[in-house]
């Protein structure tokens, strides 16, 4: 026998809007006693307005501690880190704000402290530029290359983001991307690197030709073909992924077969000028299959709520928090 798991029930969607615009008031340093005296008659009206207030009340105190995912990269409520003394929830949110703004300018925060970046793209920002050997290469939003082309090499460091790359050919001068664990060379190749996983691992997925990859072991992709390679270096198993799939995001398109939810969010971070954060280990489980628009986070994220076991709640224009139902 099954016993059914003992959870409360959220309330209506409507209360809990009308207890997280409360809450904004009264955390705005310029709440006056009737909001206080409003919102304390307003919980009392009924259990699903007391419901509502309190899961506002949380919502705000996770949005004080934001902590970045040791294990993920994921930013991620709770108290992973304490917020140092003297900052405020406003300033907290204030400074979500900044960097929402300046990445959409173009100037964002590095989550990697590594090499100097000589490429960057902004929040929501995909380019496509020509090095000086004529290979092609695709930056998604809020990625970083970092080059070395020399006279005997032509070596590149993605350091943040994702990346796709259209190799011109020359033998003599071997093309190689570093990226987290893993080397990737090219046997005059198209491929496609993304360091935007939910679980902080690596993807990189063959167009054309070959790649040989080298981490904690090594193999050589072949066209068609996707490995998955961990943080410490431990390659996946090759599975199969068509063109399409691969490419869909040069075109503001995510196209998700068996994905996790953690992924996905991972993937729509990069085009919201603010914070997507997840709230509960049971995101990290739910599988998707969709497809969904990089370009509309917010909508895209709504989409997902309609069909999978979750709640999509904009505390702010700059904070998005996705938790279970």
């Amino acid at each position: 026998m099954t016993l059914p798991i003992d959870r409360p029930p959220h309330p209506p969607r409507a209360l809990s809007d009308e207890a997280l615009a409360f809450i904004v008031r009264l955390h705005s340093g310029e709440a006056r006693p009737e909001v206080v005296a409003a919102f304390a008659t307003w919980r009392r009206l009924s259990p699903d307005h007391e419901a509502a207030a309190r899961e506002a009340e949380q919502l705000w105190g996770d949005a004080s501690e934001l902590h970045q995912d040791s294990r993920s990269g994921l930013i991620r409520p709770g108290a992973g880190r304490r917020v140092r003394a003297g900052l405020s929830r406003r300033a907290m949110l204030g400074g979500a704000a900044g960097l929402g703004v300046a990445g959409a300018g173009g100037a964002w925060l590095l989550t990697t402290l590594g090499p100097r970046a000589d490429i960057a793209t902004g929040t929501g920002e995909v380019r496509t530029v020509m090095l000086a050997d004529r290979t092609r290469v695709t930056l998604n939003a809020r990625s970083a290359l970092a080059l070395d082309l020399n006279a005997s090499a032509r070596q590149v460091r993605l350091i943040e983001g994702q990346a796709f790359f259209e190799v011109a050919p020359n033998p003599a001068r071997p093309f190689e991307v570093a990226a987290g664990a893993a080397r990737l060379r090219a046997l005059g190749t198209a491929f496609d690197v993304d360091a935007n996983r939910g679980d902080g691992s690596l993807a990189v997925s063959l167009v054309e030709h070959g790649v040989q990859v080298t981490a904690a072991g090594e193999l050589t992709l072949k066209a068609g073909e996707r490995v998955r390679i961990a943080s410490d270096g431990r390659i996946g198993p090759v599975t199969l992924q068509p063109a399409d799939v691969t490419l869909a995001w040069r075109s503001g398109m995510y196209i998700a077969e068996d994905r996790s939810l953690a992924d996905i969010i991972a993937a729509l971070r990069p085009y919201h000028a603010g914070w997507i954060i997840a709230r509960g280990a049971a995101i990290d489980a739910l599988r998707v299959n969709a497809v969904l628009d990089l370009r509309t986070p917010e909508a895209s994220l709504a989409a997902l709520a309609q069909g999978l076991p979750i709640r999509v709640i904009a505390l702010s224009p700059f904070l998005t928090i996705v938790s279970a139902a």
